[in-house]
């Protein structure tokens, strides 16, 4: 039951309109002579990039999505000079992933839900708009906040996916819709779409994310001027008694259990996050997610390496052919997508230069392929890892460690978490250095099997275990019976440290060791990273900070206080000889739906920004601090059975705790001190009815029933009563929030 836009909601404003508005100040700002067609990006461009070194031309700056820019009038020197140049306020409070494209003085950015920005990038002056028609149902099937992690430019062309799964190309010039088609092929299942789109050779290709619920995984190429659809490739098989829809197929279908039923669930792996492509080869990258569910047991019997799960792909651009794949986790059981992004570069392999996409794993290891034929090159761990002692260089598996796989049945301890070693948020690579920076995590947790399926619940989140934060064992009262055994002390000491961390860390990818790292103030603080050739490492926190650190030692430079939790990544950019850098602004994501104390969120809320800065530039405006919690209303009394009020809490469960976590302060209402609790014909008219649809909460009526709202509801109030009674008796509380090591 999620609340997308709280601040402010203009979805329900025509795009058209809205473009066209924004086209009408621009010509009245620039005359009838604007300058040339916006958005001009093209392959030759784009290869020559290091002879524009002010430009960002993808989401990663240049081809390979480095994260690295030449520019170094901003350096170690002066970066003591850096401020506020100016921002702009998206009326939003979600999660903000997307890194900024800036062509010739243009900057697009994506916001929520698939929103775009167009700015003069010098001032911040909006030459348009993009606000599209978000079909909110999408969110109630959406683990990680409604997200968008960027554009793709090219042509005269600003490509946006939205997150109900539309694909739109839009005029650079004014925003206006070219074209628009619907990527998802089952409207009935769990999709929701929050990646970039990446433009390869005649197509542009998307993915989509869903593994935690009912989805089949895939990746879409469409003809980038008309939006025909011109390839589909799979990434697990389907029913076998069906064709297969590619030659991949038919290899990755023998490394299923037929028996499971897998294609009933969905299968998951889908590829929900970095895509890459190289002109060169003229092969389309992309790493795919876990298998739906998580627990293999309930997956797929037990057995098997389940392909395409937890891998990175790669297929020809033009026909979607399958051409390679490295299984970073066969038989993928603890959630470890091969997501995160991925890099081409030019690195040092035994003394000669190789060609090579770099991924550093969820799973914890950091991954050197050759792009051409996927040939592992190097695989080593970058944080603490027990899942697998090594990876065997003649094979290319993971020596896995039995200790680790709970399959037998018993809880187990594994690091690292689920959260991953390293998550979506950009690295960078500095040329420079030669280091990659990643923004990792140190994080380990507790899995066991969960209870057996019953028949599937479409669009409903089900992974088959159960889990829990390594932290819990220090407090092991707060975990479930069956895993508190875990915190037997002589045991703990034989395993990593489980107190919870982040750090930026400096890898070596030939040496293959952390150069240096910089550790972050919570485990959840691990944003995006931009490296210059100014000699500077740039990364935004959950505590509202900006840092700008050395690139050789990983010493703190420069903090500027933005008073806005970040988590993309920043970039660069000059506009007649000024160099600025940029960063978008607003938490979210995985965990989204509650604000720890460390959050600089819990303190200041979550009202989404675009920060720009430039040497000896303002002071950041700092968000009003959230007003306190008043007192829990009085809920009206509890009348229902205890049979009625215990469903209506599994409901919640499964169908609203995903957003509402009840809890003070957050970004989605706490439901027991909603009005609308005090009448239930009111809760049924919002959870049922829509009545709250543009505030963001979609209507549940082809997926609930009045009787069903009826006992979630009664749950509810059952839980208000509670916490009003013990308030009553009580002296006043302080204020409410989420402990880190705590789900």
């Amino acid at each position: 039951m999620a609340h997308l836009f709280p601040v402010r909601s203009a979805l329900a404003r025509p795009a058209a309109l809205v473009a066209s508005l924004a086209l009408a100040s621009l010509l009245a700002a620039c005359g009838d002579k604007p300058a040339a067609t916006p958005g001009q990006v093209d392959l030759a461009r784009l290869q020559s990039i290091d002879s524009e070194p002010g430009q960002w031309l993808t989401s990663g700056r240049d081809a390979g999505k480095t994260h690295y820019s030449p520019l170094k009038t901003i350096n170690r020197d002066n970066v003591g000079r850096l401020g506020l140049a100016w921002e702009f306020q998206t009326g939003t409070n979600r999660g903000m992933q997307a890194t900024p494209v800036v062509v010739d003085g243009v900057m697009y950015v994506s916001g929520v839900a698939g929103r775009v920005y167009a700015f003069d990038a010098a001032t911040g002056q909006t030459r348009w708009q993009f606000e599209p028609q978000v079909d909110l149902r999408n969110a109630r099937s959406a683990c990680c906040d409604i997200v968008n992690r960027g554009v793709a430019v090219w042509q005269g062309k600003v490509y946006v996916a939205t997150f109900d799964g539309f694909l739109h190309a839009l005029d650079a010039t004014d925003g206006k819709v070219l074209w628009r088609v619907d990527t998802l092929n089952d409207r009935s299942r769990g999709y929701s779409v929050t990646g970039a789109p990446q433009v390869a050779g005649k197509v542009v290709v998307i993915g989509n994310g869903g593994a935690e619920y009912d989805s089949r995984g895939y990746v879409t190429a469409y003809d980038l001027a008309t939006g025909k659809q011109v390839w589909r490739f799979y990434t697990v098989p389907g029913d076998p008694a069906q064709p297969f829809e590619n030659s991949g197929l038919e290899m990755a279908a023998k490394t299923w259990d037929p028996a499971s039923k897998y294609w009933e669930r969905g299968g998951g792996g889908n590829a929900w996050d970095s895509i890459n492509y190289d002109a060169e080869t003229n092969l389309v990258y992309f790493g795919t997610a876990n298998g739906a569910p998580w627990s293999r047991n309930k997956r797929s019997g037990g057995t098997g390496d389940n392909l395409f799960l937890a891998s990175i792909v790669a297929v020809n651009a033009d026909t979607g052919e399958y051409a390679w794949h490295y299984q970073t986790t066969p038989g993928e059981r603890w959630d470890y997508d091969a997501t995160p992004h991925l890099m081409l570069a030019t690195v040092k392999h035994a003394g000669q230069d190789r060609k090579v996409v770099m991924q550093a794993s969820k799973n914890g290891f950091f991954y050197v392929l050759d792009r051409k034929t996927g040939e592992l090159l190097a695989a080593d761990p970058f944080v603490p890892t027990t899942w697998a002692k090594s990876v065997d260089p003649a094979t290319g598996r993971p020596v896995e460690n039995p200790a680790a796989d709970y399959s037998d049945g018993q809880p187990k301890l594994v690091f690292p978490s689920s959260v991953g070693g390293h998550n979506f948020n950009p690295m960078s690579f500095s040329p420079d250095t030669g280091l990659v920076y990643i923004p990792a995590v140190e994080v380990g947790m507790i899995l066991a099997e969960g209870p057996e399926p019953g028949p599937r619940q479409p669009q409903r989140i089900y992974t088959g275990v159960q889990v829990a934060f390594a932290g819990q064992l220090a407090a092991p009262q707060t975990l479930p019976e069956n895993m508190r055994h875990l915190a037997d002390p002589a045991f703990l000491k034989t395993q990593p440290d489980i107190r919870m961390g982040a750090a930026l860390k400096a890898w070596d990818p030939v040496e293959r060791k952390v150069v240096w790292e910089f550790r972050n103030s919570s485990f959840m603080d691990h944003g995006g990273v931009l490296s210059t050739g100014g000699g500077l490492v740039l990364q935004g926190g959950l505590d509202g900070k900006l840092r700008a650190l050395n690139d050789r030692t990983g010493e703190v430079l420069k903090t500027i206080d933005v008073g806005t939790a970040m988590i993309a990544a920043p970039m660069t950019y000059t506009v007649d000889g000024q160099q600025y850098i940029a960063i978008t602004a607003g938490t979210g994501g995985g965990g989204w739906n509650m604000w720890f104390p460390e959050n600089i969120a819990y303190k200041n809320g979550n009202a989404n920004r675009i920060l720009v800065f430039k040497l000896d530039g303002g002071v950041v405006p700092q968000p009003e601090p959230l007003p306190p919690p008043g007192p829990m209303p009085q809920p009206p009394k509890s009348t229902a059975k205890p049979a009625d009020i215990a469903a209506g809490g599994a409901l919640f469960a499964a169908n609203c705790g995903i957003c509402h976590a009840n809890t003070q302060p957050a970004p989605v209402p706490d439901l027991r001190r909603a009005a609308t609790l005090q009448s239930l014909q009111a809760f049924q008219n919002v959870v049922r009815g829509g009545a709250y649809q543009m505030r963001g909460m979609p209507a549940w009526d082809d997926l609930l029933t009045e009787a069903e709202v009826g006992q979630i509801h009664a749950w509810l109030v059952a839980e208000a009563n509670a916490v009003w009674s013990a308030a009553q008796s009580a002296a006043p509380a302080a204020r409410q929030g989420v402990s880190e090591g705590h789900l």
